[in-house]
């Protein structure tokens, strides 16, 4: 079948639509504008493994998946993915070649990070298989939804930490003391201001065009976090220069600079990197100068069960706006 002929005035239509959009890819993004493409990306595949988090699941399927969309989206990761299940609180990312299968019985949290250009979506769910755990999801969900709406610029983030810590405690549970929200700089995860989740702390300032990653957690165990010396499965290249002798320990810490803008990363994916047995000499030579900061796995008390949620918020005169 013949191609009808375009008119002048197509044409000319078609080239100025074709300006338009290469006007709009070129224009220079707002910092939120950022953080909203991070948030996009991040709470969707934060959805996507609510829905794959099932008994007989690998936890490094799940990781593997996380990992998978966020470079198919063309984004980066702020830091890996965290599966931590029961009482572990934090940190669990599967380790190479990583067994650990979800069961019935468990609670699962879900702890996702995007970054786009630096500006990082941080947002975490909790999931469980059957209907025993239900309030303590609830729990750290109203809290998280809550200081979301009530957080304000010129507010200090210790009043978040009473309302935080008012709603678990209503709900039966404790809060993890030593875990916090948390201030996002470009590059940066963890800025110098804290959202805590107990009452009684003044905390800091909140300023305009500042993000923080609201992050609360509620656990039916004593409310502290312990750190496994045995289980290290995160870590980023900490300040400052330190000399190194072998090739494995430089040729790792160029990758944490240069891909990860020394951003947290998984063992996991230096050993896929550098294969298993030169990971493990240049990461030993990188913790014996000092070199690495260890994010060891948190736990509450053995036995017990603790949940997440969090989002990312930006904030803005009118009130804050919810990237995540």
């Amino acid at each position: 079948m013949a191609e009808k002929k375009k008119t002048k005035e197509e044409v000319k239509q078609e080239k100025t639509e074709e300006v338009k959009e290469e006007a709009e890819e070129e224009k220079e993004l707002t910092p939120l504008e950022k953080y909203q493409k991070a948030g996009d990306v991040a709470k969707g595949i934060l959805q996507h493994l609510k829905g794959m988090a099932k008994p007989g699941v690998k936890a490094l399927d799940l990781c593997e998946t996380a990992d998978k969309m966020i470079a198919d989206a063309g984004m980066k990761t702020a830091f890996p993915l965290n599966v931590a299940v029961n009482n572990h609180a934090a940190h669990y990312t599967s380790p190479w070649e990583d067994q650990l299968v979800l069961k019935e019985g468990d609670v699962v949290k879900l702890d996702c990070g995007v970054q786009y250009e630096g500006f990082i979506a941080d947002t975490a769910l909790t999931v469980a298989f059957d209907d025993v755990h239900n309030d303590l999801i609830k729990a750290s969900k109203e809290a998280t939804e809550t200081a979301v709406k009530v957080i304000r610029v010129g507010g200090y983030t210790g009043k978040l930490g009473d309302l935080i810590e008012n709603i678990i405690e209503g709900y039966g549970f404790s809060t993890v003391k030593e875990l916090s929200g948390h201030l996002l700089m470009q590059y940066r995860l963890h800025g110098p201001k804290s959202i805590p989740n107990v009452g009684g702390r003044k905390g800091n300032l909140i300023l305009q065009d500042e993000a923080f990653a609201i992050e609360t957690f509620a656990t039916t165990g004593a409310g502290e976090s312990h750190q496994d010396r045995t289980k290290l499965y995160i870590v980023r290249l900490a300040e400052g220069r330190f000399p190194l002798r072998t090739d494995a320990a430089k040729q790792i810490r160029r990758m944490l600079e240069r891909e990860y803008y020394r951003l947290p990363v998984s063992i996991r994916w230096i050993y896929k990197a550098l294969g298993p047995a030169k990971a493990k000499m240049g990461l030993r030579e990188l913790k014996n100068v000092g070199a690495l900061y260890q994010y060891h796995v948190l736990s509450d008390t053995p036995g017990s069960f603790v949940s997440q949620h969090e989002h990312t918020v930006y904030m803005t005169p009118e009130g804050p706006i919810q990237t995540t």
